[in-house]
């Protein structure tokens, strides 16, 4: 039998919508036991001389500006200022005067930042507790902070507790979440990941209810569908029928011709899985010439860069950057572009644009070539290491963190006038570690755990110490599992018993790539 006519399906995906992912888990939570990341320490809060804008660097696109003046704004805790900017945003998205750009920027920047917000949530929260945008954009903190503790690995990689603390960061994400949804009428946002944080939990009807809250708001956003859809696929207990329809609903509801495009290849298409050499690349390139997205052309220049083509990777590089320039990844892959050519002063401007966009590994780039030498770099220059690090650490950058923290506890190179401070090192190290820098991690455990933070006796000292190493030694960091395996210390906490539910996660082998989770969010 023939397919139903398009619109005649539309009526009656309708009708199936909440039936499209069955249930498998318990909705108990567990008890938050095993996350020490909150927790504080008896040191200064971390000072920082603002750094506006990276020197050097063009005027950047108005975007990547507005977004970069919201990260800089919550870390810096202007908190009056974020909050009105934010509402403004939300009201004209909803009333269709502006796109979901700024705002879904603003929301991968924090959660790139995985934690590192605690503390600016923390005050925020407590500045203005009836804000709709606080409590949404904590609960996107935590939720990418869950994901950060699962890792992106397979589920038979990682063990209970890693899915504890993920369980553990859910609940605080949903917690602020579900507030948020009290302080707004029309919280799109915050139902939208609420209807994401009840699917991955298997509390499935219930997030089928929040995301048809949200889409009674605004049935075209663009992160509902892309929930729903991808918990429709098989691993999810759907199939790929489902997943068709899932996607055609989102079409019946107005979601954009390069949305659906860029949705259909990753659900539908699944190119990468062709096992001929050559086919994901004829894939992309035809998909392309129908409907050039940002995506697509990211991945074709992932598949030429895997490939080392360096020479027909160039042209796609520059394509993406002048449709896109909003885009820093663009700028970073084509700087590595430039530096396997040997191009290396268009490397260096190509990674300084990237990282004046956020973009951290553009930074850490930049800031080893001036401690060690590379990217053609003839002076090494302290001054610009600085500068990067202060930059990066105003957007509550990992690297920026690390950098601050290990000048801090260590001092400035030979013959620069940079003071020594242990406490501000600590400091900048926590934010380091909640960032997810593993060395940041494996100092602030090791100098915690040592007894040289001032100020904890010797169980919490033991306690919070053995927790970063612990992180730490989960990303490979070799000192910190050296470390535990002196003390005789496991790599992982081990629950005395699993906490509830964590099977149903391990049920669902599948690899999760944050990058794209983020984007539904």
């Amino acid at each position: 039998m023939g397919r139903m006519p398009f619109r005649g399906r539309c009526l009656v995906l309708g009708l199936v919508a909440t039936v499209l992912l069955p249930g498998c888990s318990s909705e108990e939570q567990p008890p938050a036991a095993l996350d020490r990341a909150a927790d504080a320490l008896p040191v200064p809060p971390p000072t920082l001389e603002s750094v506006p804008t990276l020197s050097g660097v063009p005027d950047l696109p108005d975007t990547t500006r507005a977004i970069l003046d919201l990260r800089q704004a919550f870390f810096a805790r202007d908190f009056a200022r974020l909050d009105g900017a934010l509402l403004k945003r939300h009201e004209d998205y909803l009333a269709g005067r502006t796109n979901h750009a700024v705002l879904s920027g603003f929301i991968d920047g924090i959660q790139d930042t995985q934690l590192a917000g605690i503390d600016a949530c923390v005050a925020w929260l407590g500045a203005m507790p009836a804000s709709y945008p606080a409590h949404w954009v904590c609960g996107a903190m935590w939720h990418g902070g869950a994901w950060a503790a699962r890792s992106g690995k397979y589920a038979n990689e990682v063990g209970y507790a890693r899915f504890a603390l993920m369980r553990e960061r859910m609940a605080r994400s949903d917690a602020l979440l579900q507030k948020a949804v009290t302080l707004h009428s029309q919280p799109l946002q915050a139902l939208a990941m609420l209807g994401a944080n009840a699917l991955v939990e298997g509390r499935d009807q219930e997030g089928e209810t929040y995301l048809q809250r949200a889409e009674a708001i605004l049935p075209g956003h663009r992160p509902i569908h892309g929930t729903r859809i991808h918990h429709a696929q098989p691993e999810w207990g759907g199939s790929p029928e489902q997943v068709r329809d899932a996607l055609e609903w989102a079409r019946c509801k107005g979601v954009g011709e390069a949305d659906l495009a860029d949705l259909e290849d990753d659900y539908i298409a699944k190119p990468w899985r062709l096992s001929t050499p050559g086919a994901p690349r004829a894939y992309w390139e035809k998909a392309i010439k129908a409907l050039p997205t940002r995506q697509r052309l990211s991945y074709l220049l992932d598949d030429l860069k895997g490939l080392s083509n360096w020479n027909e990777a160039l042209p796609v590089a520059d394509r993406l950057i002048r449709e896109y320039p909003d885009d820093a990844s663009a700028y970073y892959r084509r700087g590595q572009i430039h530096q396997q050519l040997g191009l290396m002063a268009e490397a260096r401007a190509d990674y300084r644009m990237a990282a004046a966009m956020g973009h951290d590994l553009a930074a850490q780039a930049l800031i080893m070539a001036n401690i060690r030498g590379g990217l053609g770099v003839t002076e090494k220059s302290f001054n610009t290491v600085l500068e990067l690090c202060r930059y990066g650490a105003g957007l509550g950058s990992s690297v920026g963190a690390n950098c601050l923290g290990a000048l801090y506890d260590q001092g400035g190179p030979a013959g620069e006038p940079f003071k020594r401070d242990r406490p501000l090192g600590l400091a900048w190290h926590l934010v380091g570690a909640r960032a997810g820098h593993f060395n940041s991690q494996f100092d602030l455990g090791w100098l915690v755990l040592s007894g040289r933070a001032p100020g904890l006796d010797k169980a919490r000292a033991e306690t919070l110490g053995i927790y970063w190493l612990r992180r730490a030694a989960e990303q490979g960091q070799q000192f910190a599992k050296r470390k535990l395996e002196e003390r005789h210390l496991s790599l992982s906490e081990e629950p005395e018993e699993a906490p509830v539910g964590w099977e149903d996660y391990a049920r669902m082998g599948f690899e999760v790539v944050l990058a794209v989770v983020r984007g539904w969010l």
